[in-house]
């Protein structure tokens, strides 16, 4: 299966090249499935059509959803909203500020990655279209694997602390709600599940990252964030969609645009260089409806199969060079003073901006601590040297 998630700055035009995107692959014979996980969704304004929580036919080879957090509730997580929602009741809390409340943090991001996994395991499609939100969600969608472990043991601790409550107060009161087996077993289970998403996520062989950009100074400048917090979480971007660009020969108004166009795209192909660069044109027609996705399809890809990995290349890797074990991270704009490393136990802390990531590190070295981390053609490198009798040195 393949999976093309479009993300980058509100406003420049993922969900049309998202939907053109699935549209052209569709109509090349593959299962396509265009999903959109963005709360404020806009696919079934491209489509020209109605869309909902569940799978809906669009075309032959495409289907269509927009995750809905009403109906994830009344299925996928109907056991939790149910217990915590009438525990709250039991509490005294009213019944629509109780199911308001048993909204937890993360639910949505859960059931987005759930679909992942279940199709996946499946093979219901050989390409999943992702169109997301703006770049700060989706960070927070595919980053979330990596804190599921956390997740569950907080949401675990959860139902454990309302039966603590509950031993204390179940004499005060007529009824008190116990968790099923059953729902024990799903929460257990969770971050399981998280750890198979990050594996489907993590693998350039099935998942790509294509970041859109318009020409103008405030998006590059984003995309290039996005880029490298990808880059952070071990998710393989393989192009870059350069969208609603003006076509050469515009007079009037546009011939000035169309000189700030030449400036930012020397910009965009000197900082992204060697990404593959894709360029969409500014159409005479509103982007709605399959015909003009269609065109838009043609524009972008030309005689391009739209599933093609352009690029495999994994963000991180580790290996052994000269006596050291080397972490070697792409982080291609990060700025050195705005990096900090930590350890944790057994986890590397790196933090780039406002992004954390815990890098889980091999056995091999449990026993080692960082030497010393440097920056080398776009790349952070962390370098771990044990002494000869199996102790560690301290990092310099």
């Amino acid at each position: 299966m393949r999976i093309i998630i479009y993300t980058g700055k509100g406003g420049v035009g993922k969900t049309s090249v998202a939907a053109a995107t699935a549209l052209r692959a569709a109509r090349m014979g593959y299962r396509t499935l265009l999903m959109s996980t963005d709360a404020a969704h806009s696919v079934s304004d491209s489509l020209e059509m109605t869309l909902s929580g569940t799978i809906t036919k669009v075309e032959d080879n495409l289907d269509a959803i927009e995750v809905d957090m009403l109906h994830e509730l009344e299925t996928r997580w109907k056991e939790i909203q149910k217990f915590i929602s009438d525990f709250l009741m039991s509490q005294g809390m009213d019944g629509i500020t109780s199911k308001e409340m048993a909204v937890l943090p993360g639910m949505e991001l859960m059931s987005a990655l759930f679909y992942v996994e279940d199709f996946h395991k499946r093979n219901s499609y050989d390409v999943i279209i992702m169109d997301t939100a703006p770049t700060g969600e989706t960070l927070r969608l595919l980053s979330f694997p990596e804190v599921s472990e956390w997740y569950t043991d907080r949401l675990y601790g959860m139902v454990k602390n309302m039966l603590r409550v509950a031993r204390f107060t179940v004499g005060k009161m007529m009824t008190m709600p116990l968790p099923s087996e059953e729902l024990m077993k799903d929460i257990e289970i969770l971050g399981g599940r998280m750890q198979e998403v990050q594996k489907i996520l993590t693998d350039p062989q099935i998942t790509s990252v294509r970041l859109v950009v318009n020409p103008e100074k405030m998006v590059i400048n984003e995309t290039k964030r996005a880029f490298t917090y990808m880059c952070l979480y071990n998710l393989t971007v393989d192009c870059l969609v350069v969208n609603r660009l003006i076509p050469e020969g515009s007079n009037g108004f546009f011939k000035d645009k169309l000189e700030e166009q030449h400036k930012y795209m020397d910009i965009i192909n000197d900082s992204f260089n060697p990404l593959k660069i894709l360029k969409a044109y500014q159409l005479p027609l509103e982007l709605v409806g399959l015909p003009s996705l269609e065109k838009l399809g043609d524009m972008v890809f030309g005689d391009i199969d739209p599933t093609t990995h352009f690029s495999v290349d994994k963000p991180m890797d580790i290996y052994s060079r000269d006596g050291m074990d080397i972490i070697s991270l792409k982080l291609p704009f990060a700025m050195k003073e705005a990096v900090n490393l930590y350890m944790a136990g057994d986890n590397l802390l790196v933090e780039v901006g406002q992004y954390r990531r815990s890098i889980a590190l091999p056995t091999t070295f449990t026993r080692k601590e960082p030497s010393k981390a440097e920056f080398k053609e776009g790349r952070l490198l962390i370098m771990f040297e044990g002494d000869k009798h199996g102790g560690t040195r301290k990092g310099k």
